[in-house]
């Protein structure tokens, strides 16, 4: 396999504080990445460095929602003159001064749940204008009208932090920002929530708007693998549904595992499917695809590790991932290793650990 990159979608530096709570923390594969590798910044973020990377560059410029959407049952007449934001549900704390995102605050919820939540959603908003759709990978697709000139942030760029000034203006997108506010009020008692709180989980206290552009048609591959299924990346043009697609689907830009709605509508726009991570990184290297994407999540290890801090699970994630990448590539089983997380990507190739004369350096320092 010529290449393997692995995106963290949700480690951000982005300030002295975050960055100290996982100071000192045990990063054998990213120092070792970081120490021979080479490393660039990212001024979009890892979104269109990743279009650029899967062979769709003229989708860098589309919103995140735009690129989800493609993933999404929506149809031509549904989505004409609407626009889409991603909803992804969080924990929000109340402080003496202000409201938090909770540093384990970027929830997982299964598919079921998710369900439920949109259809019940899609009955007591019957009159909103708006509809929500839960999407088969992770997290909700919100359809409405139009809201131009509209700035939102991704909730992992947030975490731990306040989230004053960053949510919608009322005087801005009253619609919206009314929208949110009746739906914090909906989820407080849903039940899907007293299951959670039952559960020992935490509750969904928001579905956080943002990432919004225009809508588009879903694309039905007539064909969709479970997730995870280990059936060829290669979809066949007999089974794609629609002229349009079949004339103008790129080449297959490789196995892509994550449940990452952008990642998602992004294969599918190229023709093929996402696939949901693996238990072992060994499991990619039988595959017959040239090249391998994991998107991976901090935030998942929450729900199987409750007492679990960022630097539990980014020690997990260099475990499990990264340093099984490393070995991989000392195999020669790989060619090229790049890891992606805070706007930064780290590239080591098989002749990079060669550079001796390079000096230790903290793995994160690599990242800012």
């Amino acid at each position: 396999m010529e290449e393997v990159v692995i995106v963290i979608t949700d480690l951000y530096l982005t300030s002295a504080a975050e960055a100290a709570s996982i100071r000192g923390v045990e990063l054998p594969g990213l120092a070792r990445i970081a120490r021979y590798g080479n490393g660039h910044a990212l001024e979009q973020g890892w979104r269109p460095w990743l279009a650029t990377w899967s062979g769709q560059g003229e989708l860098t410029q589309s919103a995140p929602a735009t690129i989800a959407a493609a993933a999404s049952r929506a149809t031509a007449a549904e989505v004409k003159g609407r626009m889409v934001w991603l909803a992804t549900p969080v924990h929000l704390v109340a402080g003496l001064a202000s409201v938090h995102l909770d540093a384990r605050g970027l929830l997982h919820v299964d598919l079921d749940a998710r369900r439920a939540l949109a259809h019940d959603f899609n009955t007591v908003f019957a009159e909103s204008g708006f509809r929500l759709e839960a999407l088969p990978s992770a997290g909700f697709l919100l359809m409405g009208p139009r809201i131009d000139d509209l700035d939102t942030v991704e909730p992992a760029r947030i975490l731990g932090a306040s989230v004053t000034g960053v949510l919608p203006e009322a005087s801005t997108a009253p619609t919206l920002r009314r929208l949110i506010a009746e739906m914090e009020m909906w989820l407080h008692s849903h039940p899907v929530n007293a299951e959670r709180t039952r559960r020992g989980r935490l509750p969904i206290t928001a579905l956080w708007l943002w990432g919004g552009g225009g809508a588009r048609e879903g694309i039905d591959l007539g064909f969709e693998p479970p997730l995870g299924s280990d059936t060829t990346d290669t979809v066949p043009a007999s089974v794609v549904r629609g002229a349009a697609l079949a004339a103008t689907a790129v080449p297959i830009p490789g196995v892509a595992f994550g449940d990452d709605p952008y990642l998602h509508g992004l294969w599918r726009m190229s023709g093929s499917n996402a696939r949901a991570m693996p238990d072992h990184f060994e499991e990619v290297l039988g595959h017959t695809s040239r090249r391998a994407v994991f998107v991976v999540e901090l935030s998942h290890a929450f729900d199987a590790h409750r007492n679990w801090t960022i630097r539990e699970a980014l020690a997990d994630v260099d475990r499990r991932w990264i340093v099984s990448a490393l070995d991989a590539l000392r195999r020669r089983d790989i060619g090229r290793i790049t890891v992606v997380a805070n706007d930064h990507r780290l590239t080591l190739g098989l002749r990079d650990p060669w550079k001796l004369w390079r000096m230790p350096r903290p793995a994160l320092t690599a990242l800012q």
